[in-house]
Parts: structure tokens; sequence; C-alpha cells
């Protein structure tokens, strides 16, 4: 009778015990275009330092969801000039949350493809929009070089 019943228990907790090694993946939430940021007050902010730091803002609109978006952004951190001269500020787009007010305000184009460089003054005013499809290096980078003499072309 024992072991009728020890051999019940271990039936019936066979799939716990069997799946008690398995290690759960974290969930990953840290985005670069974060769906859940105020994009206006986020382009204000933006210009408002840029005007203290005499700069000029850089709006990257783009999302997570592109890689080409996410490759841009790498590239713009890592380049010494853009730091030097714009302030870098990042509006989503995706389903989640197309900010689609503020992209009217800024005059974002619908017809580009993503992303888009929007490149404001220290006032707010849009200088310059630009897709980055002649900015890429091959078919997995950007060129640092190109986007950086985009960026010398708006920083005077």
């Amino acid at each position: 009778m024992k072991r009728l019943l020890f051999f019940g228990f271990l039936l019936l907790n066979a799939s716990k015990i069997s799946f008690s090694q398995e290690v759960k993946k974290p969930v990953y939430y840290k985005y670069i275009f974060d769906p859940m940021a105020d994009a206006k007050s986020d382009v204000k902010a933006a210009i408002d330092l840029a005007r203290q730091e005499h700069k000029k803002v850089l709006v990257v609109v783009g999302g997570d969801w592109s890689y080409w978006s996410r490759q841009a952004y790498d590239t713009l951190v890592k380049s010494d000039f853009c730091n030097k001269h714009y302030e870098l500020t990042l509006v989503n787009f995706s389903p989640n949350n197309k900010n689609e007010d503020e992209l009217k305000a800024l005059g974002c184009p619908r017809n580009l493809g993503y992303p888009i460089f929007i490149v404001l003054d220290d006032k707010g005013t849009k200088l310059h929009e630009q897709d980055t499809d002649d900015m890429k290096k091959d078919k997995k980078v950007y060129s640092r070089k190109l986007i950086e003499q985009f960026l010398k072309q708006w920083s005077f």
C-alpha cells in the first residue's frame, strides 16, 4: 500500500518535477524608441537644452521594430560630432504609439521610410528633414562619415 501511494504521488507530481529545472527568460522592456514617452515634451526639452548650449536639435523618428532605426541610433550616439553639435531626441513611430500630433507639428513626411532625421534650430524651427537611405555604408550598417557630412551641413 505504501508503494502504491508513493508511485501515485510520483505520477501526479512528475510534470512538476520534470519542469522544475526550466529557467524563465527575463522579459526585456528597455526601449530605444520608447512608445510610452511623451514626444512633445521630449522635443521641447531638447530645444530648451539646445538653446542653452548653442546647439541644433536632431529628431530621429523611428521605432525599435526598425533595424535601421536602431542602427542610426547606435551610429549617432558614437559620433563625437553629433554629441558636440546636436541635442539628440528620439520620437517613436510604432503601432503602440504613432505620435501623430507631434509628427504633424514637426512636419514629418509620411512618404519616407524610417528612420527620418529632422533638424531643428535652437528655437524649434524645422531646417530640414532627411530620409537615411543614402547614408548607408552597405546592407547592414550606416556610414558614420556620411551621417557626419549630413550633420555638418546643418550644424552652422
